[in-house]
């Protein structure tokens, strides 16, 4: 699966498939396996469905080597390529219209799936100081009308991490050694986290 946004107004950066907005990027491999690895991450790379970067890599390498999945999906919360989230829309420019696409996106993918363990992925960047509106489009923000993206994993979800930074983050895949395991948030010291999400998804 490749959902991308194909509006000229989204071809600023890259006149060509890679456009400047990519929603959802993964794979079905085993359709004798109905569990699904679903990842979230801050904002998508240069990644396409034949040329995965090492996140990506990353993420399917784990799908397939656990026997557990039979498809592997990438999500992101805020869904602007871009290598470095430094050169990310900062609170000033960003874009609420490709969140409201991403919801949808997400949303349509989320209606294929029954049953999924959804890895943690974000990272620090989460509460990036020029760049608060992430936390909002992740968790939601009722002042501001903002629906977060977690609102939409009611059902068999059960949001796992390899671990967590110092600062109490759930880390980066390419900070993991490659024989880890995802655990249970509450496991690997996110259990606040772990309730933050509870409360935040639909009931």
């Amino acid at each position: 699966m490749y959902n991308y946004d194909v509006s000229d107004e989204y071809r600023r950066k890259y006149d060509c498939e890679l456009t400047d907005v990519r929603y959802v990027l993964g794979e079905q491999f085993d359709t004798d396996k109905q569990n699904v690895l679903v990842c979230i991450g801050i904002n998508p790379s240069m990644a396409l469905p034949n040329f995965l970067d090492p996140t990506l890599r990353r993420v399917q390498d784990y799908a397939k080597r656990s026997g557990e999945y039979g498809a592997w999906y990438m999500l992101n919360v805020y869904p602007q390529r871009a290598t470095n989230p430094n050169n990310m829309d900062t609170d000033h420019t960003y874009d609420i219209e490709i969140h409201l696409r991403n919801l949808a996106a997400i949303e349509e993918l989320l209606s294929t799936i029954e049953q999924a363990d959804v890895w943690c992925a974000w990272g620090a960047v989460i509460d990036d100081t020029k760049r608060t509106y992430l936390s909002d489009l992740l968790f939601g923000n009722e002042d501001k009308n903002i629906q977060g993206i977690i609102s939409l994993f009611s059902g068999s979800y059960h949001f796992k991490a390899y671990g967590a930074t110092t600062k109490g983050y759930p880390k980066h895949p390419l900070l993991i050694g490659k024989e880890a395991k995802l655990k249970n948030l509450n496991e690997v010291g996110l259990k606040g986290l772990s309730d933050r999400i509870t409360n935040k998804i639909k009931k």
